[in-house]
């Protein structure tokens, strides 16, 4: 398949010392058959740019890869290998007082504690949340009222959960149970409730799955998509063959010149390629003359970068180990609610416990498709299978996508300072130039006020002036 020859040089632009690069007609002779596009080689010594060069083997081995399109495409782009030459060529050698040991007064009460001070102090923090009587909480903890209970003094309720020897050290008092302390009393209310601990553990559940299995779901669907988008993205394939033909350029005759494709983080790579202009890197160029020539070949980068940012800070293995953790205490609940000696119990979760086991079926369905398509995008881009990493390779590329995006920012922020340079530098030009001119028409009009004086000057001293041919005539 051939492509259509390249476009005529840009006015002003001169490509004498170098041929233009000619997309060559060929024919794909085998299911895999990558062309390494020729490239014109340089007359200077070029700047290396150092990217990952990956093994022919590797490419045809792999059938369908990105790098088998990259090579059938034909270039939107004609890079002018003399700026990159002129560009990138190498340059020539011409640290309060502690007050915690002061114990506070004790007051005297005839309350009875059976528990521990600091334990009962923190069960009477926890208590004071509720501004409910220890009977009415005990009963929400018996109805399973997860709204009226909440997430978050649910889970404070599970830290001070009774201990065996407290259990029945309230069981055995004999006591006047008026007498009691608050923390006292309300562990004796939730004693009463049956299975009191498997509630509050249901009901945290309840309350954590919902969100957490929304969460994981709407993960999955966005590294799909990040995945799906980056393999099927027609700009990012040609912006690919576009650095790869420069690279090829300027590593010609090198190790590392004459490939046919380099591992996606390489791209990363064009930055540390330093031009021979101040703070313009191999990626300043690049993005600059797309900018110039086919700007939609950088379509790519606005369509990935919101898909990538969303799982930026995200991960699949914690999200697999997380998973695995609910399943460990779906599983445990599970167990629990079948040895309980609590009917109730049995019949009220019985149906929240097979929907809870339904959807984490689901999300690990899920979680396969998106291994499998991580395993695609190993192979489409040459990666190495057993070593491939889905998370480190899109933060590279979303990496790569930030630094294109502050490439063009710094380009487009250079050509304004560059035309207001330019600008300042024609009005000095014109300021000076008027400055000139007024200096010379000042001399001018002085030298015609001192010859006027100097001949005023003259009659008055009594000097006879000469007469001229023009008066001489008149008379």
């Amino acid at each position: 398949m051939g492509g259509p020859p390249p476009p005529p040089p840009p006015p002003g632009v001169n490509t004498a010392p170098i041929m233009p690069s000619v997309v060559p007609t060929y024919q794909m002779a085998a299911p895999i058959s990558i062309i390494v596009v020729p490239t014109p080689t340089p007359s200077k010594k070029m700047k290396i740019y150092n990217w990952t060069k990956i093994q022919d083997r590797t490419l045809r081995t792999s059938a369908g890869n990105v790098w088998e399109k990259v090579s059938a495409l034909s270039d939107r782009i004609h890079p002018d290998f003399h700026a990159v030459e002129e560009m990138f060529s190498q340059k020539t050698v011409s640290h309060a007082n502690d007050m915690s040991d002061s114990a506070p007064m004790k007051k005297k009460s005839e309350v009875i504690s059976l528990l521990d001070s600091k334990r009962s102090m923190n069960i009477n923090i926890f208590l004071k949340q509720f501004k409910r009587a220890n009977s009415e909480i005990a009963s929400l903890i018996s109805a399973g009222d997860t709204q009226q209970l909440g997430q978050e003094k649910l889970v404070l309720l599970q830290k001070i959960m009774p201990q065996p020897d407290e259990v029945e050290a309230i069981s055995r008092f004999e006591g006047d149970e008026t007498k009691l302390g608050n923390a006292e009393q309300f562990f004796k209310e939730l004693i009463k409730v049956g299975d009191y601990k498997l509630r509050v553990n249901i009901m945290i559940l309840n309350i954590d799955f919902v969100s957490t299995a929304a969460e994981m779901r709407a993960t999955l669907n966005d590294y799909k998509s990040a995945i799906e988008t980056t393999i099927s993205s027609i700009s990012l394939e040609q912006f690919l063959r576009l650095v790869l033909r420069i690279g090829n350029f300027m590593n010609k005759g090198r190790y590392a010149g004459n490939a046919a494709g380099f591992r996606l983080c390489s791209l990363c790579k064009l930055t540390d390629t330093k031009s021979n202009r101040s703070r313009v890197t191999l990626l300043h160029y690049i993005v600059e003359e797309v900018y110039k020539q086919d700007e939609a070949m950088l379509t790519f980068v606005e369509k990935l970068q919101p898909l990538l940012l969303s799982i930026s800070r995200k991960s699949l293995d914690n999200l697999e180990s997380e998973l695995n953790v609910t399943k460990g205490s779906v599983s445990t609940i599970s167990k629990a609610i079948k040895q309980s000696k609590e009917e109730l119990i049995k019949e009220k979760y019985k149906d929240f416990i097979a929907d809870v086991t339904n959807q984490l079926k689901e999300i690990y369905h899920q979680l396969d498709e998106v291994k499998n398509q991580s395993k695609k995008l190993a192979k489409f881009f040459c990666e190495d299978e057993k070593t491939f990493s889905v998370d480190e390779f899109l933060l590279e590329l979303l990496t790569f996508l930030e630094k294109c995006e502050q490439a063009h920012t710094d380009n487009v922020r250079r050509k304004e300072l560059e035309e207001k340079n330019a600008k300042r530098k024609r009005e000095r030009e014109e300021a000076s130039k008027k400055k000139t001119a007024k200096k010379q028409s000042k001399r001018e009009s002085e030298g015609e006020v001192d010859l006027v004086e100097m001949l005023l000057g003259e009659i008055k001293n009594g000097k006879t002036l000469r007469r001229t041919r023009r008066t001489e005539r008149a008379n």
